[in-house]
């Protein structure tokens, strides 16, 4: 699997446009500050001067996963419940970012290569099992490329503003 990273966060800032997703990218950060979402308002905050340039990829679609599957990032509901190690929204997060990097590649472009994929975009390991399950799901046909075009989101099938 090859990718440029500018092309990803091209494709990644143009389904932001489609759903109408604002991010702000200040230069002002701290290399250890992370990013941040605010689902009700459907903002995004990354950090370009991240510590590690090669999860930024990741970190935005992260993001973006939490405003497109609708979830209330409230600090107090944030921890609790876990599964895996980590809360259940934050897991269910990283799967849903997941799926929208491998929207990014068409289907020839990528193998079932998860320890490759995780790599590549410096996703932490605890992640593996998430990885495994989407990445396999995808290149075995189980589950089909996200649809950024259409009115519904195929992970949760809520409806998305135009």
């Amino acid at each position: 699997m090859y990718y440029e990273q500018e092309d990803v966060l091209d494709y990644l800032l143009s389904i932001c446009k489609k759903k109408h997703i604002k991010c702000f990218w200040p230069s002002s950060l701290d290399p250890h500050t992370p990013p941040t979402a605010l689902p009700s308002k459907r903002r995004i905050v990354m950090n370009p001067n991240w510590h590690n340039q090669i999860a930024i990829p990741f970190q935005l679609a992260h993001e973006m996963a939490h405003i497109l599957n609708g979830d209330d990032t409230n600090w107090i509901r944030y921890y609790q419940g876990t599964y895996r190690g980590e809360s259940k929204l934050e897991y269910n997060t990283n799967k849903t970012a997941i799926r929208i990097l491998l929207s990014y590649f068409g289907t020839d472009d990528i193998v079932y290569n998860p320890i490759s994929f995780m790599n590549s975009f410096a996703i932490p390991s605890y992640l593996g099992s998430a990885v495994s399950e989407e990445l396999g799901a995808y290149c075995y046909g189980v589950k089909d490329k996200i649809n950024f075009d259409s009115i519904y989101y195929a992970v949760c099938k809520i409806k998305l503003e135009k």
